[in-house]
């Protein structure tokens, strides 16, 4: 009996030592030791300083990152995300603060320059000022902060006067570790396009209760049969998602397309040992 219940003790204790080595082993709730702040900014311009005529507007919530324990690393993540966010390489080297003046400066003279060009007769066409006026929200956020890995997200909506308007994603995923950007090609095993493709695929299928791709050109869907990935997408513990912007595959009224995508369903095509390795293995 005594060697019964030792037996027990030691089950117990060995079942214990293994709970605990695999918590330990996966994702800590704990986010990265990197800091962010938000920089806001609202600005509008007349033309001529006139504020009976056309305009154009920018809003800017840019959520950068300030501090993290490598400043090597830090300036260089913060390099890459004013590439991302403002779309404008020239502006990679500037400080956040400088990126948005300098931007804000660019929009409203290409207001001007476009208003010169587009709609010099604007008073005399019958529209009314908002046929004619601009206005441009980006905004960033930090979707998935945890294991040395950052999900970022940049949304873009631009309107340029009429039905004009459009609204695009760029997501990035950060390593940490060396401030590079994660493609498809870091975490995927080679080869592994088709496999992916046909799964995005079946998943609007899905999402739309379609049996077909005929029945998504049907609700407004156009080219899903010759869709690919298209590195736009962001990592959590769960899964990859990815995001086509609006119009790219889609009617503009229907909006962005969202996939999720969880590892157990592309487990056979991840590579093993990649920055994202620790969400499934």
């Amino acid at each position: 009996m005594k060697t019964f219940i030792n037996y027990v003790f030691f089950t117990i204790a060995i079942l214990s030592f293994l709970a605990t080595s695999c918590k330990n082993k996966g994702v800590s709730d704990v986010e990265n030791d990197i800091v962010f702040d938000s920089i806001k900014t609202s600005k509008i311009y007349y033309l001529d300083g006139d504020s009976t005529k056309p305009s154009c507007s920018l809003k800017i919530n840019y959520v950068t990152p300030v501090k993290y324990k490598d400043e090597a690393i830090l300036n260089k993540i913060r390099k890459e995300l004013n590439g991302v966010f403002f779309d404008d390489d020239s502006l990679t080297q500037s400080l956040p603060d400088e990126a948005i003046a300098n931007y804000t400066q660019a929009y409203i003279n290409n207001y001007k320059d476009e208003a010169k060009t587009s709609f010099p007769d604007w008073k005399e066409s019958g529209e009314s000022l908002d046929y004619f006026s601009y206005y441009k929200i980006i905004e960033s956020k930090v979707l998935f902060n945890r294991a040395q890995l950052i999900s970022y997200q940049v949304a873009a909506m631009d309107y340029k006067g009429g039905a004009n308007s459009y609204t695009t994603f760029k997501n990035v995923v950060i390593n940490l570790k060396d401030g590079n950007f994660l493609s498809e090609a870091d975490i995927f095993k080679s080869g592994y396009e088709g496999e992916l493709n046909q799964i995005i695929k079946d998943k609007i299928l899905k999402q739309n209760k379609a049996k077909s791709t005929n029945d998504l050109l049907e609700l407004g869907y156009w080219g899903i049969e010759d869709l690919t990935s298209n590195n736009n997408f962001i990592v959590d513990d769960k899964g990859i998602t990815y995001i086509f912007s609006q119009g790219e595959y889609a009617a503009p009224s229907l909006g962005e397309i969202t996939v999720n995508i969880s590892y157990k369903e592309i487990f056979d095509i991840l590579k093993d040992n990649s920055p994202i390795s620790i969400f499934f293995e």
